[in-house]
């Protein structure tokens, strides 16, 4: 009920509380009516915000499989602002980046995002968002790297810039990379490493692809298994100030 229209109905319960009272029983109809306004005034306020307890429950304040992927904010290299929540609707995948790491290197060398990307319909159809929470990084040291490995990388998604390490700590990213996959409803369905290859010694068709896998299940509305698996790389090199 809107707020606008509940104090008239308050009004027009005690009017005719009192109006079909009786003089020698003005005082106790007038206890009767601020009694029942009472009642229903708790009522009508436990109704104007019937979902602020269930809201609450749902948003995490850390990743759990099955539930909502925590909400962040953050500015890309161009200085363009990404909140997660925005992208509801889209199956998105985050993944912990940093630009001298060689796990990092050897993933982008071997194209190993850009093959999935392609595999499931381009970023027309996924949401791709890499994470540097390295505390040094800046800006341009972002779009210097993107500059310098264009020629390996068919996608150019944003690098969200997080160098306080608010939302490494909130995803608890470990390495780089570190990989989450959500789906449109904003349910975090997988979190860990790309693969079951942290030295890379299998042939890259011969891994198993958590990531991908997420990504087919979650098309196909199956359940995403493994949801969780060890994430490999470079620990996430945290601002220990911060």
């Amino acid at each position: 009920m809107k707020s606008r229209t509940w104090p008239i109905l308050l009004a027009f319960i005690a009017t005719g509380v009192l109006v079909s009272a009786c003089d020698d029983e003005q005082a106790e109809a007038e206890a009767e009516a601020e009694e029942a306004i009472e009642e229903l005034t708790e009522i009508l306020e436990q109704d104007e915000n019937p979902d602020d307890e269930e809201a609450a429950a749902e948003a995490p304040d850390e990743p759990v499989i099955g539930e909502l992927a925590p909400d962040f904010t953050l500015v890309d290299e161009q200085g363009e602002s990404h909140t997660l929540s925005d992208y509801r609707g889209q199956t998105v995948v985050l993944e912990w980046f940093n630009i001298p790491c060689p796990y990092v290197v050897r993933h982008y060398e071997e194209q190993t995002f850009g093959n999935i990307i392609d595999e499931f319909g381009g970023l027309d159809e996924l949401t791709w968002l890499a994470v540097d929470t390295t505390w040094d990084n800046t800006p341009e040291d972002t779009l210097e790297w993107k500059e310098e490995t264009a020629d390996i990388r068919d996608y150019d998604y944003p690098v969200l810039q997080d160098p306080d390490g608010e939302v490494g700590r909130l995803y608890n990213a470990r390495t780089t990379p570190h990989m989450f996959v959500i789906d449109e409803e904003g349910i975090l369905q997988y979190m860990g490493g790309i693969d079951d290859d942290p030295r890379g010694r299998e042939d890259v068709e011969d891994r198993q692809n958590y990531v991908a896998q997420a990504l087919t299940a979650i098309t196909a509305g199956e359940t995403v298994d493994p949801s969780e698996a060890e994430p490999y790389g470079c620990t996430v090199k945290y601002d220990e100030d911060s």
